[in-house]
This record gives structure tokens, sequence and C-alpha cells, in this order.
């Protein structure tokens, strides 16, 4: 299952770093295939499924309320990455990416000397967190 997951962040990290914005097709097709799986192999639970992508559902209401701090592209990511992995997998691929974008921030504003209202592509940071995971 986890090439599934890789395959996906790589596309979106790819529109994400390209072009900042990720197409509504990609999100519905690999939304498809994250139930579509599910449903034949049953690998992970219904309700497991449902945290997980109620955890996605929490990050488009924080872009909503904060006005797109945080992209509806990266929440509707977290959403499908709910759908493919369940809560249980998704929580520490959340926190490592904030830790890795954290980190790449701090890079950027420090040594860079770049303006923090600068936003930065998220899915490469989810693709790290992600292959992390999957190793350990």
């Amino acid at each position: 299952m986890d090439w599934v997951e890789f395959v996906f962040l790589g596309i979106g990290t790819y529109f994400d770093i390209k072009d900042r914005e990720l197409p509504v097709k990609y999100f519905i097709f690999f939304g498809i295939v994250g139930i579509g799986m599910n449903i034949v192999w049953r690998y992970q639970s219904f309700q497991e499924v449902l945290i997980g992508s109620c955890i996605g559902g929490m990050f488009l209401a924080i872009g909503w309320i904060t006005k797109e701090a945080i992209g509806y592209g990266d929440g509707w990511g977290l959403v499908i990455l709910g759908i493919l992995k369940g809560w249980q997998k998704l929580i520490p691929v959340v926190f490592g990416a904030f830790f890795f974008g954290g980190i790449y921030s701090l890079w950027r504003l420090i040594g860079l000397k770049t303006s923090r209202y600068e936003t930065i592509p998220f899915y490469p940071f989810l693709l790290a967190a992600s292959v992390g995971v999957s190793l350990l």
C-alpha cells in the first residue's frame, strides 16, 4: 500500500513545487483509489479510514479559519492520506512533516533571510515524513 501513497505524494510534490496548486482531478482519482483499495483488500477498518480522513478535514477547517495559512490542497492531501494510511499511521507523518517543514522554514528565515510571509510547498515534507515512517 505504501507505493500508492508514495505515488500520490510524489505527484503532489511535483505540482506543489511547480505550480503551488494541485489539480482537483488528482484528489478525486487518489480518493477513489484509496477507498476502492480499502473495500477490496480490507487492510484497515472503516473507523481507521474515517478518523484518518477527519484529521485531514481538521486541517481543511484550519485552512478556512486562517484564510489559507495552511492551504486547502494540503488539507485535501491529508484527507487522502488518512484514507490511504488510516489515522494511526497518519499522525506520525503529520508530526514529521511539520518538524521537517519547521526546520526548513527556520533555515530560510535565518540563513537566507527570506520573508516570514513567503509560502513553502508542504508536499515534499509529507513525502519525506511518509518515507521515514515507512522505514521505521
